[in-house]
């Protein structure tokens, strides 16, 4: 069953194609495309707001990790400006410091979404048996 209104406000068809994606997980609990100025982290390059929070099952009982990402679709890495780079650390290092939960991350699809997911949810269970 769907999750969302199918006219959500998106800037880019990547971020269409990203937000049904997400509607079609079953994995993923909520989602919502952040206003611009909704959620700001202030920075060297100016205010500065992630694209979406996403709220994503770790196993049958718990619901515990929450996404901010930045989206950049049909971008690499190596494709982004100095000052995306930037604000892209400092949303990280931000979400570093005020919840060891949030897992912040750029993304330019949905497939690396999901490889970032799996990572942190591996690496939470590898925490647990230590």
């Amino acid at each position: 069953m769907p999750k969302s209104s199918p006219d959500i406000r998106v800037d880019s068809h990547g971020e269409y194609e990203f937000a049904r994606s997400l509607d079609e997980d079953p994995d993923v609990l909520l989602f919502t495309k952040l206003k611009k100025g909704g959620l700001v982290i202030e920075t060297p390059y100016g205010n500065y707001t992630p694209d979406w929070a996403i709220i994503h099952k770790v196993d049958d009982h718990k619901a515990k990790l929450y996404f901010i990402v930045e989206s950049k679709f049909e971008k690499e890495r190596i494709n982004l400006t100095d000052v995306e780079k930037a604000k892209i650390e400092c949303a990280r290092k931000h979400f570093a410091t005020v919840s060891s939960d949030v897992v912040f991350d750029w993304v330019n699809s949905y497939e690396r979404f999901k490889d970032i997911v799996n990572r942190s949810i591996q690496k939470n269970n590898v925490g647990k048996r230590s």
